[in-house]
């Protein structure tokens, strides 16, 4: 039991009293006999302690279109029979749900799997590959159980409980808890009637069960709850799948958007939050909450492991009627609880999305004469762009100054030359290794002559000496996702509504390629396919418009290398304490150095980093077991 430490009667009782909205941040976790341990920081640094207690909090909810004390507080919840634990049809888990008046849960259809720009950001399902060299993952995959098969069909699902109280889009404002039954005390009929400290499940007890937290903001849509993944439950996990709003959530009028960045941090920090406050009816260790997600998911995953307990993020919290997010009299927010998280998994991240594209312009640039385009076509001025922004990503990644394990520093003397760019090399052989070690391919059955981009030395190991001929030797030239630019595209129909005001359809948010189009203006004026129409305007929207200040805002706050770096004046306060990414050399969605950016920043903050390539998985999560899996990182790190 934690003890409550009174600093003075005097404060005792004064805190007793005080309104919210008078007080300064605070961070709060609760203890099985709902008393606790406060550190709140007021301007004077100055320690107080105060009482959780979940229903005062949701009654001070500002912001709300239900009623929070009801659908915030879940204790309060099931008395009043509106939440319910649902035993499963096997009898494995149950799941918290929110029922009708008969006592039914309500289901609706779940969502199908997430694209992104275009409808070209299908996640890898596991499937046949069409490169050479591998046929596709073999077995499971990242999320096990066959996630990704899971994840592409449509089935009922139940409606879970509330994440925040201003409700704009239901089916992205809930989320569903699913614990193993035995974490639970039940009656003859099955009915719960409280949470079981004692029983174990593969070593774990409701107190010390890992809480694995799923978003699904695939293509950096929004995420709808999804049905359970039972090889969490086997393995003794709590298993959380959250919803959150992004770039296609509407208002019921379809007049303004409701998801706009960074509301998507604002979702998934509501979730974390609701499980730390209902602590007395959710199973699991709310102190090891492991995030995962893949593809726009991965990147969200990424940036809910850098910004724990940020302020920065608190006015879209309190936006949102998060719980115990509060505005001060000062106009300051605060938070009487905690959203930081223990530890995160990121699939193939689309991340770093304001560099996004000039770092997929780095990766393909000398592939143009090699079948290297999009669609079969590119103009002068794409095929100029694409150079000037190759060269340019030269000088943002050393203006990063990372640095390896032993300290040496990665950067790049050309774009095909450097430390950073050998590293980038050694992180593909080691994956082409790894799936040699492990039975999974014939290097001279796929490949044949591949002496122009692969070595082999005395000891039977592999090594790759040319990313284009790597990308040529295996096919992967032929599958180009993205124009350039692709990310932010020239007409705004890749993640471009994910930024800007609520009443802005779409905007330019690449500060970066507006910067280069504005630079060689009058270049790229001459070529071919050059409009200045709508190349004006992307440099008004990213670099010159009275909204460029906030878009840039809106993107440095879902940057999470920048944010572990400090970088943008947004500097990481109580990040992740374990990051493991998986992206496949088969992925041509986005450029391999992303993740590796994102955790060697994280390397560089003292974080514990499980980062690896996998020999030719796509886009998306089915990792096979080459580089280990996904529950063995868990449980290494949970037990």
């Amino acid at each position: 039991m934690k003890k409550i430490k009174f600093f003075t009667l005097l404060c005792t009782i004064a805190l007793l009293f005080l309104s919210l909205n008078s007080c300064s941040s605070s961070n709060i976790s609760a203890s099985k006999d709902e008393s606790v341990d406060l550190q709140q920081e007021t301007s004077q640094m100055e320690e107080v302690v105060v009482i959780d207690d979940t229903s005062s909090y949701a009654s001070k909810v500002v912001n709300k279109t239900i009623a929070p004390e009801l659908y915030l507080d879940y204790k309060k919840g099931i008395e009043e029979k509106v939440y319910k634990w649902i035993k499963s049809d096997d009898g494995k888990y149950y799941t918290l749900v929110y029922i009708d008046e008969n006592g039914e849960p309500v289901k609706r259809e779940e969502a199908k799997i997430n694209v992104g720009a275009n409808n070209q950001e299908g996640i890898d399902n596991g499937k046949s590959s069409d490169m050479p060299g591998g046929g596709g993952m073999p077995g499971g995959g990242g999320m096990p159980g066959g996630m990704m098969e899971m994840m592409m069909k449509n089935a009922d699902v139940m409606q879970g409980v509330y994440i925040n109280a201003n409700i704009t889009n239901l089916s992205y404002q809930t989320m569903l808890i699913y614990a193993p039954a035995e974490y639970f005390n039940v009656d003859e009929n099955g009915e719960v009637l409280s949470i079981n400290y004692e029983n174990e499940k593969n070593g774990y007890t409701a107190s010390t069960a890992p809480i694995i937290f799923l978003n699904e903001c695939g293509g950096w849509r929004s995420s709808s709850p999804r049905s359970c993944e039972t090889s969490y439950i086997d393995e003794g996990f709590v298993y959380v799948t959250c919803g959150a709003r992004s770039r296609d959530a509407m208002d019921e009028t379809n007049s303004y958007h409701t998801g706009k960045a960074p509301m998507q941090m604002a979702d998934l920090k509501s979730g974390v939050i609701e499980l730390r406050a209902n602590d007395t009816v959710i199973p699991g260790d709310k102190e090891k909450i492991i995030s995962i997600g893949t593809s726009g998911g991965g990147q969200m995953s990424s940036i809910l492991g850098a910004s724990g307990n940020m302020k920065e993020y608190y006015p879209y919290m309190y936006e949102a009627g998060t719980l115990g997010v509060i505005k001060n009299d000062d106009g300051t927010y605060s938070s009487f609880y905690k959203d930081n998280i223990y530890a995160a998994q990121n699939y193939c991240p689309i991340a770093d999305i304001e560099n996004a594209d000039m770092a997929y312009a780095w990766w393909w640039v000398d592939l143009v004469d090699d079948g290297g385009i999009y669609n079969g076509e590119i103009t002068d001025f794409e095929k100029r762009l694409q150079e000037l922004a190759a060269e340019k990503y030269v000088e943002y990644l050393n203006s990063l100054h990372l640095k390896d394990e032993n300290g040496n520093d990665l950067t790049l003397t050309g774009v095909r030359s450097g430390s950073y760019y050998d590293a980038i090399l050694k992180n593909i052989s080691d994956a082409l290794n790894r799936f040699v070690a492990n039975g999974e391919i014939n290097v001279d059955e796929a490949y044949g002559d591949y002496s122009s981009w692969l070595a082999k030395d005395e000891n039977g190991n592999f090594n790759v000496t040319d990313l284009r001929g790597f990308m040529i030797g295996t096919g992967l030239v032929n599958q180009r996702n993205k124009a350039i630019p692709g990310f932010d595209s020239k007409d705004k129909s890749a993640e471009n509504n994910a930024f800007g005001r609520d009443d802005a359809d779409t905007v330019h948010f690449s500060k970066s390629m507006a910067e280069i189009m504005k630079d060689n203006y009058e270049e790229l004026s001459k070529l071919s396919g050059f409009d200045s129409e709508v190349i004006d305007a992307y440099i008004h929207d990213a670099l010159d418009g009275e909204d460029a200040t906030y878009i840039s805002n809106q993107t440095a706050l879902l940057n999470a290398t920048h944010i572990l770096l400090g970088i943008d004046g947004i500097n990481v306060v109580d990040p992740v304490k374990y990051y493991r990414n998986r992206s496949g050399t088969a992925d041509q969605h986005t450029s391999f150095g992303v993740g590796f950016n994102i955790l060697t920043a994280a390397k560089m903050k003292g974080i514990d980093i499980d980062y690896a390539l996998v020999w030719n998985m796509g886009h998306g999560s089915n990792e096979g077991t080459s580089t280990g899996t996904f529950i063995d990182w868990v449980n290494s790190i949970s037990r």
